[in-house]
């Protein structure tokens, strides 16, 4: 096989219904991805990146997926080239798919998800084996609940008697944080809505964020940009805002957006685009 060039050279080596397999290099970056359908519901796919692989199976029929690095960790450079491995496939299978308004099969759905949900770890960070099955899923509009303020600072007292870095704070930090899985919940699109997220400085914060295709960079949306097969979720805008809120989406080395990754990968890889 021919060595990829330097910089955003994506080859497919073997495609045909139920398979495809290729390479992409981005910088110093390779990424090499093999996906097959085992059956018409099922099917698994590999991405490689810089020599560290990832998996992902997914079963329509079970509401079945599971995703593992078994314990790799990405770096930025690797969350550059699969942010933009992911807009190539978008290009090559996606965006032909949607001009005939075929369905896109779902091994290259799948290569597709998994690529896009790893662009978004946070660098650094080890991700091990994720079981993901088919969430509830459901419409509609989120609000404040009812007396709440928009900023819960429960860390105040902890902050003053700790010391910045130490195991007492990060414990209070522990104590504080809130899960805040959704399921799949759309919100609605081309409007105002309540979007939450927690960091080491303050507890739950509630916005008024403007989400969907018409907002910028497609706030919401579950991956980098305005891909069309992931839908506009309330776990995914609550990791897009704690992302410019907290540096994640300039700070390639940011942390606080964690918990709101791991909530948002049931989103990335079950949704569907409710927006259009």
């Amino acid at each position: 096989m021919a060595q990829p060039l330097a910089s955003n050279d994506f080859r497919i080596t073997a495609s045909s219904a139920g398979h495809d397999s290729g390479t992409f290099a981005r910088s110093a970056t390779v990424i090499e991805f093999a996906a097959t359908a085992e059956s018409a519901v099922s099917t698994e796919v590999a991405l490689t990146v810089g020599g560290k692989k990832f998996t992902a199976t997914k079963n329509i029929a079970e509401g079945s997926a599971q995703w593992s690095g078994a314990g790799l960790a990405l770096h930025p450079d690797d969350s550059l080239a699969l942010d933009a491995f992911a807009k190539a496939l978008e290009s090559e299978w996606v965006e032909p798919a949607s001009a005939t308004k075929a369905p896109i099969s779902l091994h290259r759905d799948l290569t597709i998800r998994l690529a896009m949900l790893l662009a978004e770890a946070p660098p650094g960070t080890r991700i091990g084996t994720q079981d993901v099955p088919r969430p509830a899923e459901r419409y509609g509009e989120r609000k404040l609940p009812e007396g709440a303020a928009e900023v819960e600072s429960c860390l105040q007292e902890g902050t003053h008697a700790t010391v910045a870095n130490s195991a007492e704070r990060k414990a209070v930090v522990a104590a504080c944080q809130e899960p805040n899985e959704d399921g799949i919940w759309y919100t609605r699109c081309n409007v105002n809505e309540w979007v939450i997220h927690d960091a080491a400085d303050h507890c739950i914060m509630g916005e008024s964020v403007y989400v969907g295709p018409a907002s910028y960079d497609c706030m919401g949306k579950c991956g980098g940009g305005c891909f069309i097969i992931t839908g506009y979720t309330y776990d995914c805008a609550d990791h897009d805002r704690c992302g410019r809120v907290h540096g994640g989406s300039t700070d390639p080395w940011d942390s606080e957006c964690g918990d709101e990754y791991w909530e948002a990968d049931d989103d990335f890889l079950w949704s569907t685009n409710q927006c259009g």
